[in-house]
């Protein structure tokens, strides 16, 4: 998939939460390199996608090569009402 300059994939989704129904999305992106801004770009088209029927949304980010058992490249969250936001390293 492709938003925005960051081609993308899908890796895993995975719903929890009863009182407030979260979703945690897995995403390796392609490029090596990719904005905080453009992260959070796709972070926000991912949401309009895939999050509209839960109250957030966390979006964990793996460049190529990366472990995705381990920690991620970058997270991303949006939450209805709030916006989303990016958080690297």
């Amino acid at each position: 998939m492709k938003s925005e300059e960051i081609t993308y994939e899908i890796l895993r989704i995975r719903d929890f939460g009863k009182a407030m129904r979260r979703r945690n999305i897995k995403v390796r992106i392609f490029n090596y390199s990719p904005s905080e801004e453009n992260l959070k770009k796709l972070a926000e088209s991912i949401w309009l996608i895939h999050g509209q029927d839960v109250e957030e949304l966390t979006t964990v980010f793996y460049l190529p090569g990366m472990n995705t058992k381990s920690t991620g490249f970058a997270l991303g969250g949006c939450t209805k009402g709030k916006g989303c936001y990016i958080t690297r390293d």
